[in-house]
This record gives structure tokens, C-alpha cells and sequence, in this order.
């Protein structure tokens, strides 16, 4: 008997052993992580599998009345069957009226499911409404809001619902649904569906959602590799730019082509963008066919527009039925589009000229956001290397993310219109100058070369977007020292430079004199260049044409006030996200104001600050201004913050509160923040407070990506992913139910 216990505690212990080894190692704790994803989503997540599993279902499909007709709440008990209804070969009904009411009367017993048996058409929706009268109501009451219902999505069709006590009646309503999956009888023509029958109580199916697993194992991988405890975690960056620093360029280079992975599937996630949402959104394409016959404009106004005194209240013309061509810019009788011209020239006419046909928004947008995720990769990289070597290598992923993964980025990509192309491309140039400054700074050689390719890139953004031309100023703090040199301001301080040190001051490629030029140069010719396009098309090198826009307000009256600019403020900074317990939960913050004026907004889902903690370290930079080697840095940061303020006072005052001008003032604040971040953990690091560091890092972390994934889901604004792909809207609902 002992010989056998021993033999098992020895058994025991070499399994314990085993598991032990395993988990040392990183691919044993990955496999683990990815069973314990596995179990939650095959027993967390199935709950109501579980919970159903010895349940037996009632079919009463032979008790169910079948009315083809609207019938109101209030007579459906004594409601008499219409004869209108047809029922095809296939068993379909159509019902005119664009409802069916499936009627159970006398059931008596409890009822906690419901199970609707229902052929639906390819590409329809349905909304199904319960009804019931029971112990606590003598009356019909409706339960809840109802389900859409669609057919590739059958876990729909299951509904866990909460009466009083035993029901007596049973009601469901069919009806056709608008695109918003709101009941729309008698507006959307008429019902068409097939029937099969109804099951109470019964069990509801196990369903393994891949997807959702994968994303689960993905949370635990995120959350476990930023615990304090992990080799990695205390890897510095200096590594990274050592000898042996292979295994991790390839780390990085994965990382890259994830994030790009990622570009690409969420701007294609709603099918609806990847075609023109309105008339006006071809202006791109009609400049590149004007461009190849060597015009600049893009039609010709009509007659009445020439004669009406103020062209740009488009109300007016509205009310007078005038036409006119919406979010064009109008002048002297010509249409003109006044979004920059350098997306043109790069990507549509270059498309056209080689294929001849039109180059579709949505890619423009993948192609500059592909281009804003390298920027940003390199960015960061060249940053680390010059002022965080000794920041661990984690904080280089963390902060790529920061720059590619702000909400207000993101909705670019969900969203890839034509107003969103100047924007991604604005983004990237004005990240890949900053990159190209850094490495100019870190080379050794050609230094001149890399600035002046960085200021090329710089100077583009006043061709997409000129607010982004701003972040042009931010060469001041970052080559100030390059410029002036050490010795230089101390020399500044004591009478001069002797020819000793003014020697040691000479640069490679012209010296002083010539990286000044590398810097400015590009920006002159870029700025030519513009200047003649606007000369040709407004008469004035200064003039971009945005004032002319015929858009909701006349932007040549709209004018400056300093009321705009505070309520711009609070909606872009720190207006709280509208939050609700109903699913998808997000929805668009009001623009309450007390304005006496015409303020001009669309959806807004909350401020840069209120919806992402990792802006927060920006709050403290003058608490932490010390944690920086270089004085530079924390002035840059300051600056971009300043800039990214600028901009949102700008845009408030000039155009209105809209979620995509979110976008340029998000570029500076998480550009800015980024340092502040590093120069967090640095202070956290040398007062041994890491570990609280990472769990507000981890935090913050999972309460960003879980609004961007409420972005994603929101159902407000006239295009958004119920709207535009509703079988994949339907699919994460059913998920997200368990």
C-alpha cells in the first residue's frame, strides 16, 4: 500500500514537474493562455447553453394563429384573421401590410424562451416584438424592444425573455425593418417570410464563436505580457539598436505587418464605403480626369446660381430650388475642389492616367494610413533611440499604438470617405517628417539629406490638410541644439565663438549654412508650387479655396467668436462618452450649448481626453519635466500640445464640432503625450512604482481598445457598420449575448 502511494506522489510530482517546465517557458505560458481562452468561451460564454441543457422544448407550432395583418397591441387578443395574405410554392408569406402577428393563446405555463423558426429572405431584416399577457399584467404588455432578425445569423431567432409568472397569451409581431433594424410596417413595402414555427422553452444551441476566442487569448496575451514579472518587460531599448538585435528587428517588423493587417481589414469592414457615399464624394475622381484634359476646375455652375446675390447660403438656393453642387468649391462661376491637391497628384491621377478609371476612396485612405503606420513605427523607433534608450523595449509597441490607434484614427479607417483621404495623408507626412528629423539627428552621415527628405514630407500636409503644416514648428526644439550647438550658446552667453570652436561647429554637406537650407529649401518649393495651383484657380497664391465651400454654412460670413472656440474645447478635450446599458451601447454625445449663433456638428462620441487614459500623462509633463535627458523634448511636447489647441480653436470657430476634425487635433495631443508616457515610466522606474505603473497601463490599455471597439459598433451617423453590413453587426450582437 505505501509502495503504491509513493509510487503516485511520485507520479504526481514528475506531472507537476512537467507542467512547472512548461510553464517557464514562453510557449508554454501562450499555451496556456490559449486553453484558458478556449475554456471561457466553451463554458463563461456559453452560459446560456448550460443553463438550457436539460431543458426540453415545447414545439406549439400547431396551436400558433397566424394574422397577416398589423394588428395594435391593444387588439391583439381579439383581433380576427385577414385574408389578404399569400403563401407561395415555398411556403413564404406575403403579407401587404408588412406585418404578421404569431398569436399563442391559452398556453398557461411558463415560458423563458422562445425559439422563431423563420425562413428570411437573403439581405432582409425582420424585427420581432413580444407581447404577452400573464399572472402580474391582465392586459397586453410588450416585453422589451424587440430582436432584428436576419439569415445568416440563426442565434437571432433566440429569445430569453421575462414575464410574470405563468404565461397565459403569447404574441410576436413580424414586421419589415428600415436599415436600422427598426420596425417599419407599411413603410418598406411587404413582408415576405417563411414561417416554420415557434418552440418554447427549449435548449438553446452551443455556438463557438472563433473570433471571440481569438480576441479573448489576444486580451490575455496583452494583460500577461505586461505583467511586471516577465523577462521581457525589463528589456531596455538600447538592445534594440545593439548587435544582437535580430530576433527583435523581426519582433518589430510582425508588429508592423499586424497593424497593417489590421488597417486593411477594419477599411474594408463596411462594404458600404468602398464605393462614393453621395454624389459629391467623386471630387478626386472628376479632379483627375480635369487634370488630364490640363483643367483645374470641374464644371460649370448654372445660370441661376450666377444671379443669385449670395451663392453660398445654400438654404436659400435650397428654398428656391436653385442647384448647386454640395461640398464644392464655388467660385466665379466655377466649381473648384478645394481639398489639397497632393492626394491627387500622388495616388487618383496617376491611377487614372494608367487605367483610366476612378481610384476608389477607401483605398486612397488605406494607402496613406498604411503609410501613417510605417511613419509612426519609425517614429517612435528614432525617438527611443535618441532620448529613451534605457526605456524598456515594450514602450516602443505601446507607443506605435498610441499614434496609429486613437479613436479619432480609427474612425478614419471605419469611415474611409473622401473627407477622411487628406486626413490619413496629412497624417502620414506629418509623421514621417518627424521620423526623417530623427534619423537625420541620429545619423552619422547625409544628415541633410534626411532633413530636407523631412521637411519634403512636412511641407506636403499644406496639400492635404494645411492645419498639419503647424507641426512644422516643432524643428525649433528639436534642432535648436543642432543648429546653435552647445558651444554656440554657451559662447552666446560669454561674448562669442573662436575660430577654434567655430571650426569644431563646421557640418558635412555645406555645414551650418547647408542642413539650414536641407531644412527650408522644401518647404519653399512645396509652397511654390502650391501657390501657383491656388493663383490658377482663385487668383490669389494664398488663397485655398475652403471659404468658398457650398456647404451648410456660408463660410465666407461664418467669422471668428470666441463662444465657438469653448464649446470646441469641451466637446473635442473632454465631453464624456454617452454611454447606455443597451447594446451597442455608444452613442453620440449631444451638442447642448447655449449659443446664440448657427453652430454647426455632427456625431461626436467624446473628448480626446475623457476617452483615452493614455493622454493622461500629457497632464503631468511639468510634474515630470525633469524625467527628460534633453530639455527639448518636453518643450516639443508642450508645443505639439499647443499646436493640437490651435487647431481645435481653428476648427471649432472656422467649420463646426465634427468627429473627423477630431482627428487633427488627436495627431498632436497623443504626439505629445507620447514622451510624457515615457518620461512616466521613467519616474515609476526610479521610485520602484513600476508595478503600478503597468496595472494603470494595463488599464488604460483595455479601456481603449474596448472604445474603440464601441467606435466600431455604434450605430449613430448616417453610415456606420449596422447600416452598411448588417449580417456583421448581427453576429457581434449574438456574440456579445451569452
Amino acid at each position: 500500500m505505501e509502495k503504491r502511494r509513493r509510487l503516485y506522489r511520485n507520479r504526481e510530482n514528475g506531472i507537476g514537474n512537467l507542467l512547472g517546465k512548461v510553464w517557464q517557458s514562453r510557449a508554454g505560458q501562450a499555451a496556456f493562455l490559449l486553453l484558458a481562452a478556449v475554456l471561457a468561451e466553451c463554458t463563461l460564454l456559453q452560459a446560456s447553453f448550460w443553463s438550457t441543457l436539460f431543458a426540453r422544448g415545447e414545439d406549439v407550432s400547431g396551436r400558433t394563429e397566424v394574422l397577416a395583418q398589423y394588428v395594435e397591441m391593444e387588439e391583439m387578443e381579439s383581433a380576427e384573421g385577414a385574408d389578404d395574405a399569400v403563401v407561395d410554392e415555398q411556403g413564404m408569406v406575403h403579407a401587404p401590410d408588412g406585418a404578421v402577428l404569431l398569436r399563442l393563446k391559452g398556453l398557461d405555463c411558463g415560458v423563458d424562451r422562445i425559439h422563431l423558426k423563420l425562413d428570411i429572405p437573403e439581405g432582409y431584416l425582420v424585427r420581432a416584438t413580444v407581447f404577452a399577457q400573464d399572472e402580474g399584467n391582465c392586459y397586453v404588455y410588450q416585453l422589451g424592444k424587440g430582436r432584428t432578425l436576419v439569415r445568416d445569423v440563426p442565434l437571432q431567432a433566440w429569445m430569453k425573455i421575462y414575464p410574470y409568472g405563468r404565461v397565459r397569451n403569447l404574441y410576436v409581431r413580424l414586421e419589415t425593418a428600415d436599415r436600422n433594424g427598426e420596425a417599419a410596417a407599411g413603410k418598406m413595402g411587404e413582408l415576405s417570410v417563411g414561417i416554420e414555427g415557434i418552440v418554447i422553452n427549449g435548449r438553446i444551441p452551443f455556438s463557438f464563436h472563433p473570433v471571440r476566442c481569438l480576441l479573448l487569448y489576444g486580451g490575455f496575451l496583452l494583460m500577461w505580457s505586461l505583467m511586471g514579472g516577465q523577462p521581457w518587460m525589463q528589456r531596455p531599448f538600447v538592445s534594440e539598436t545593439g548587435k544582437k538585435s535580430g530576433k527583435r528587428r523581426v519582433l518589430v517588423a510582425g508588429y508592423i505587418v499586424f497593424l497593417l493587417l489590421l488597417a486593411a481589414f477594419f477599411v474594408r469592414i463596411n462594404p458600404a464605403c468602398q464605393k462614393n457615399l453621395a454624389l459629391h464624394h467623386a471630387q478626386y475622381q472628376e479632379l483627375a480626369g480635369a487634370l488630364a484634359e490640363g483643367k483645374v476646375s470641374v464644371g460649370e455652375a448654372d445660370a441661376a446660381l450666377l444671379e443669385v446675390e449670395n451663392p453660398y447660403d445654400t438654404i436659400f438656393l435650397q428654398a428656391n430650388q436653385i442647384h448647386y453642387q454640395a461640398d464644392y468649391a464655388y467660385y466665379e462661376g466655377k466649381y473648384y475642389v478645394y481639398f489639397g491637391i497632393v492626394p491627387e497628384l500622388l495616388l487618383y491621377l496617376p491611377y487614372y492616367l494608367i487605367t483610366g478609371k476612378d481610384l476608389p476612396n477607401y483605398l486612397a485612405v488605406f494607402v496613406f494610413y498604411a503609410g501613417f503606420i510605417v511613419a509612426s513605427a519609425g517614429f517612435v523607433y528614432e525617438l527611443m533611440k535618441r532620448f529613451f534608450q534605457t526605456s524598456p523595449l515594450y514602450l516602443y509597441f505601446v507607443g506605435t499604438f498610441m499614434l496609429v490607434g486613437g479613436y479619432s484614427g480609427f474612425y478614419l479607417l471605419l469611415r474611409p470617405d473622401l473627407y477622411h483621404v487628406p486626413i490619413a495623408a496629412s497624417c502620414m507626412f506629418a509623421t514621417a517628417g518627424l521620423w526623417l528629423y530623427l534619423a537625420g539627428l541620429n545619423a552619422h552621415k547625409k544628415k541633410a539629406l534626411f532633413y530636407a527628405a523631412g521637411s519634403f514630407g512636412m511641407a506636403l500636409t499644406a496639400g492635404c490638410r494645411p492645419q498639419f503644416v503647424l507641426f512644422a514648428l516643432l524643428v525649433a526644439p528639436l534642432f535648436w541644439r543642432e543648429l546653435i550647438g552647445e558651444k554656440r550658446l554657451s559662447a552666446s552667453r560669454n561674448g562669442g565663438l573662436g575660430k577654434k570652436d567655430m571650426a569644431e561647429k563646421t557640418m558635412p554637406f555645406g555645414g551650418w549654412a547647408g542642413q539650414v537650407a536641407a531644412l527650408l529649401l522644401p518647404y519653399a518649393a512645396v509652397a511654390a508650387g502650391l501657390m501657383a495651383y491656388n493663383a490658377l484657380r482663385f487668383g490669389s497664391p494664398f488663397d485655398f479655396g475652403a471659404s468658398y465651400s457650398m456647404t451648410s454654412n456660408d463660410m465666407t460670413h461664418r467669422g471668428f467668436n470666441l463662444k465657438r472656440i469653448w464649446d470646441g474645447f469641451w466637446y473635442f478635450l473632454f465631453q464624456p462618452p454617452r454611454l447606455e446599458a443597451d447594446f451597442p451601447w455608444l452613442r453620440s454625445a449631444e451638442i447642448a450649448t447655449d449659443y446664440l449663433g448657427k453652430m454647426i456638428s455632427e456625431s461626436c462620441f467624446g473628448g480626446i481626453f475623457a476617452c483615452s487614459m493614455l493622454t493622461w500623462p500629457l497632464l503631468l509633463l511639468w510634474k515630470l519635466r525633469r524625467q527628460f535627458a534633453d530639455r527639448a523634448l518636453p518643450v516639443m511636447a508642450a508645443l505639439s500640445a499647443g499646436i493640437a489647441l490651435f487647431i481645435c480653436a481653428a476648427d471649432a470657430t472656422g467649420a463646426g464640432i465634427l468627429q473627423r476634425y477630431s482627428s487633427d487635433i488627436s495627431f498632436g495631443i497623443f504626439l505629445a503625450a507620447l514622451p510624457a508616457l515615457f518620461a512616466l515610466e521613467k519616474w515609476a522606474r526610479e521610485r520602484k512604482v513600476t508595478g503600478a505603473f503597468l496595472c494603470w497601463l494595463r488599464l488604460a490599455l483595455f479601456l481603449h481598445l474596448g472604445f474603440l471597439f464601441l467606435i466600431m459598433m455604434q450605430t449613430d451617423g448616417s453610415v456606420n457598420l449596422l447600416t452598411g453590413n448588417p449580417q456583421l453587426f448581427y453576429r457581434i450582437m449574438a456574440a456579445m449575448r451569452v
